[in-house]
């Protein structure tokens, strides 16, 4: 193609064949392996790639439709879904240079400099096709650049902070030793101060100098452990939550801290223990009775989850992740009635709770209400296009309906995003199934 419009054809990626249609989770792979080489030089990452995805709409041409006119300034990028593009180039489109199937994107100059298109695309056969708007895609490198902006200017602040409390303090510990202890409360504030302008690289130094003032106090150590544990550093979280349970083996907010560690690295019969001893240390904390409840679902007993849950909702831990949490194990342990009305609870709370609409879905299909699953699911999905959960239950919603084909499209999509191995083993044997049943209806 032109310029403007590097074509790819579709074998390297999905292997389509002339004819075919991109399943979801071949629809998606694609779109995200095209961002991910679009939106690196534009300072964009991963989280952008994803939000990007979710701005696609569709459109359908019938064959013989022009799909983009040469010259047109256009929504671009496309992805091809179904059907086949011709691509005509030269003076007003003499002549047709290649065809295009699914699989294939084009307009990515368009997308990312405003390009005009210097070829005409016209749909061969009935044709599917995902778009993103250069306007969506504008405004988000605007968005990071302002954000890119903002940030340098607070990192000159923070660091000119930072390095005048150093000064301070390192005067002030030399020339008074006894007063290490109280110097700390400066780096401590500071510290506070970048955490709140969202500026860690300015807080860790100053909590790091406070702990070396102060190595009594436990506060610098969580501060440090919080930290890294919203960074994702789970080792050295669990590092300094530990050496703060040297200094005060007594503290439930310790106990508390290593328990979420725990849980985040997957050993919920540790942070079960953890967060017993938090709540032995400190009972009647609603934050820690949730953190309980949720690992021991993890453990699958839901009936201990339960009480717990209780608890916390009775001690004003009124969140909707507890509440649908709680639907969730009503639902493990059969309690259909009470999942439905304790997701609506949770609905109440939070509209846009996706796990929610998965319990309601889940519990009609186990009513053999398979309609009213599909419209609770289909809300799921398009709250969290990420959850193998809610495209599982769609799936076994379609298949309940004898529709193979969508059934097909929604296990494949879960299939597509799901890590967890049970879950998977699930979902390839209903695709299996569906397969078999394919072929067999296409045999003689």
């Amino acid at each position: 193609m032109a310029q403007n419009a590097r074509v790819k054809q579709p074998a390297p990626i999905g292997g389509q064949r002339m004819g075919n249609r991109l399943s979801p989770a071949e629809a998606h792979r694609v779109l995200r392996h095209e961002l991910e080489q679009l939106v690196a030089p534009w300072g964009l990452g991963p989280s952008d790639v994803h939000w990007l995805t979710q701005q696609m709409y569709f459109h359908s041409y019938d064959p013989g439709e022009i799909i983009l006119p040469q010259g047109a300034h256009a929504d671009c990028l496309g992805l091809i879904v179904q059907g086949q593009v011709a691509v005509h180039g030269g003076h007003r489109g003499a002549h047709t240079g290649v065809i295009l199937l699914p699989g294939s994107t084009f307009g990515e100059a368009m997308l990312t400099e405003g390009r005009p298109s210097h070829a005409t695309l016209q749909a061969l056969t009935h044709c599917e096709i995902w778009f993103l708007r250069r306007a969506h895609f504008q405004a988000l490198v605007d968005a990071r650049r302002a954000e890119r902006r903002a940030a340098g200017l607070w990192r000159w602040v923070g660091l000119g902070v930072v390095l005048l409390v150093v000064f301070l303090a390192g005067i002030l510990v030399l020339s008074l030793p006894s007063t290490r202890g109280v110097a700390a409360i400066v780096p401590m504030a500071v510290g506070q101060w970048c955490q709140e302008q969202d500026l860690a690289w300015c807080a860790e130094p100053a909590w790091t100098l406070a702990a070396n003032l102060a190595p009594d106090d436990i506060n610098p150590l969580l501060a440090l452990g919080t930290l890294h544990f919203e960074q994702g550093t789970l080792g050295q979280a669990e590092q300094l939550f530990e050496a703060a349970e040297v200094l005060a083996p007594e503290s439930p907010e310790v106990y508390n801290n290593l328990g979420l560690i725990y849980a985040r690295q997957g050993d919920h019969e540790r942070a079960v223990s953890a967060f017993q001893e938090a709540l032995r240390l400190e009972p009647g904390v609603a934050a820690v009775e949730h953190n309980l409840g949720v690992s021991l679902q993890a453990l699958h007993a839901y009936e201990e989850a339960l009480l717990h849950y209780q608890a916390a909702l009775a001690l004003g831990e009124s969140q909707a992740s507890t509440l649908v949490n709680m639907a969730v194990a009503y639902f493990e342990t059969g309690q259909l009635d009470r999942a439905v009305d304790v997701a609506g609870r949770a609905l109440l709370q939070d509209e846009d709770s996706a796990l929610a609409y998965i319990v309601l879905g889940a519990v009609a299909l186990e009513s053999q209400q398979p309609v009213e699953a599909l419209t609770n699911l289909h809300r799921a999905t398009s709250l969290d296009g990420g959850s193998s959960q809610a495209y599982f239950y769609l799936g076994l919603a379609y298949k309940t309906l004898d529709q193979p084909a969508e059934a097909i499209s929604a296990f494949e999509q879960a299939l597509a995003i799901a890590s967890d191995g049970v879950m998977r083993v699930r979902i390839r044997r209903h695709l299996n199934e569906l397969y078999q049943s394919e072929e067999e209806s296409r045999s003689p």
